[in-house]
């Protein structure tokens, strides 16, 4: 049996607060000591190297694993205070590139949060819109504007509006 190096799947895991879920199932009466040898395992993993991650860092893991789900991360505020954050630390906007490919997923749900934090980029990010436009973002999400999901279809079309409109503070 080949050794899977933790660490790989770690930030990953401790992101998703998987710690929590672990001491829980350790808390568990388990008739299998296969079971309980795992869970203890991979509690001493998470634990010994647990750090409490950033909510940019949450972010970050999230959208670079294409997984997106509707949370403190997908919200006006969360933009407010770290839309300069995704310009990455090449300025090569990798994370709006990644947001863009998921415009494409085949999960409705994953299109939609990307239309929003598209749009949300585009309001807070100093030239966001240019930025977006550059990348392509405007011809995917344009498409998206006539898909049958309703919840899509708003996103998509908020989406399409911030990145028309010069001044969006005064858009309410």
């Amino acid at each position: 049996m080949t050794k899977v190096d933790g660490g790989v799947f770690l930030t990953e895991m401790l992101a998703y607060k998987l710690l929590k879920s672990i001491q829980y199932l350790e808390d568990r009466q388990w008739t299998d000591p296969d079971i309980v040898e795992d869970i203890k395992t991979l509690h001493k993993l998470l634990a010994d190297n647990y750090k409490e991650m950033s909510r940019w860092e949450v972010y970050k893991n999230e959208v670079e694993s294409g997984h997106l789900q509707w949370g403190s991360t997908h919200t006006e505020a969360f933009f407010k205070e770290n839309a300069r954050m995704m310009e990455g630390k090449d300025a090569d906007f990798k994370l709006v590139k990644v947001l863009i490919a998921l415009l494409s997923s085949k999960d409705e749900e994953i299109a939609a949060i990307a239309c929003y934090d598209i749009g949300e980029f585009v309001r807070f990010y100093p030239n966001g819109r240019a930025i977006a436009k550059r990348l392509g973002a405007k011809e995917l999400v344009m498409p998206l504007i006539e898909h049958d999901n309703v919840e899509l279809q708003r996103h998509a079309l908020q989406c399409v509006s911030k990145m028309m409109v010069q001044n969006w503070e005064y858009v309410k």
